[in-house]
């Protein structure tokens, strides 16, 4: 099963989705240059807010591939061959 990590980048730091700091820089390039590094891409942009201007919120992505959990085997059932229904049928007919 696929699943998906988010980031957003704000000014130098970049946060969890829930606020808590993963990492700050000294500039702005640094920060996307380490998150393209690692895997993440750009997702949305949120411009600032009007009445209050500042940075824009930069949103990343990056897709995770558990690796825990397998493939589950559904049950098995034996493939309808429609050549030989086919044949069955034209020998029933005549």
């Amino acid at each position: 099963m696929i699943h998906w990590e988010h980031r957003y980048l704000l000014g130098t730091m970049v946060f969890t989705v829930a606020g808590d700091v993963v990492r700050d820089f000294d500039d702005e390039y640094e920060a996307w240059r380490w998150l393209e590094q690692e895997g993440w891409g750009l997702a949305a942009i949120e411009p600032p807010d009007p009445v209050r201007p500042g940075a824009c919120k930069y949103y990343f992505r990056r897709r995770v591939r558990e690796q825990s959990q397998q493939a589950r085997m559904t049950a098995e059932y034996e493939a309808f061959d429609s050549r030989h229904a086919e044949k069955q049928e034209r020998r029933w007919r005549y």
